[in-house]
């Protein structure tokens, strides 16, 4: 199992997290609707109903040129214990090259105007073609992607793989990744 460690550091301040890549769990069930436990944990290795890809199967598909990419991590969030003096500031996200970057989309209770944007920016993407091929990922161990993908599937597309790897696996493949910006709905007040 890689450990990747990201060191996020302010003054003298200096917080770090591991993401572990490694395979997917066969042990892990797939819960029923979508997973509402803590979204950084072990994942099961299937989705019923769409197809869990590797670094190759992706590379396929996207030399194919039909496929959406879609990134379901979640933004990274303050840590709570940090002093509220300090300053924090998060590493910039990197997703693979092409993806669209969508917040919020992989909770297990989403809100309401995250889900109204998730689903237009889906029908706008795939040209409301619901055979379109999409693609879902986020991180390793990360269910954010695999609840989204669940979610594309109840709303009627048909072609859509799930990619459990996550940035960091496509990175391991030998591929770049590129700084992302998150899309999703106007914010209150702004």
């Amino acid at each position: 199992m890689k450990a990747y460690t990201t060191h996020i550091a302010c003054g003298l301040v200096a917080v770090a997290f591991a993401v572990f890549a490694g395979p997917v769990s066969a042990e892990v069930p797939e819960p029923q609707t979508y997973w509402m436990g803590p979204l950084h944990s072990e994942v099961p290795a299937t989705l019923s109903g769409a197809e869990v890809i590797h670094a190759p199967g992706l590379d396929a598909l996207l030399h194919g040129g039909q496929a959406v990419l879609v990134d379901a991590a979640s933004v990274p969030h303050r840590p709570e214990n940090l002093a509220p003096e300090t300053i924090w500031k998060p590493v910039p996200h990197e997703n693979i090259a092409g993806s669209i970057w969508i917040p919020g989309i992989g909770e297990g209770n989403i809100d309401k105007n995250i889900e109204a944007y998730f689903r237009d920016r889906l029908t706008a993407l795939t040209g409301n073609d619901l055979d379109r091929p999409i693609v879902f990922y986020c991180h390793p161990h990360c269910w954010a992607s695999w609840n989204a993908a669940k979610r594309a599937m109840g709303y009627g597309y048909r072609n859509v793989a799930w990619y459990p790897d996550g940035a960091e696996g496509w990175q391991d493949a030998g591929h770049p990744l590129v700084i992302a910006q998150p899309e999703g709905p106007p914010q209150a007040g702004h």
